[in-house]
């Protein structure tokens, strides 16, 4: 893990992923410029490892997720982590421009699945 402070407040310029079906992603980037939060699950515990890296390049493999475009120019805002009954690290909820989530990131079986939460509802 690391510092989120380094990150917290910084505008995200894309949001990028490596699919692993047609719903489900190996690893997904919320790219802030020449840096990325990058989100990908343990194979071997299951558990979302979030890192702070270099920007993918798209030749490497990565893709737009369009499902995530809204957050393209918005700044990160909180995060926070879910840990399920026996201990592991299973979610990762992210905020965009406050304090409101907005997208909640699950591992379930090696893959990253999206879960959108809806403030109005």
């Amino acid at each position: 893990q690391f510092d989120y402070e380094e990150v917290d407040g910084q505008l995200a310029s894309g949001v990028v992923g490596r699919r692993a079906t047609s719903v489900d992603w190996w690893a997904i980037a919320v790219v802030m410029r020449d840096r990325a939060v990058i989100l990908r699950v343990d194979p071997d515990t299951d558990e979302i490892i979030v890192t702070l890296e270099k920007s993918p390049h798209p030749a490497d493999g990565w893709d737009n997720v369009a499902e995530l475009d809204y957050a393209i120019g918005s700044a990160l805002g909180w995060c926070w982590i879910g840990r399920n009954y026996r201990g592991y690290l299973d979610m990762f909820t992210l905020s965009f421009s406050g304090l409101e989530p907005q997208v909640c990131f699950v591992a379930e079986a090696s893959a990253l699945k999206i879960k959108h939460i809806r403030a109005d509802r």
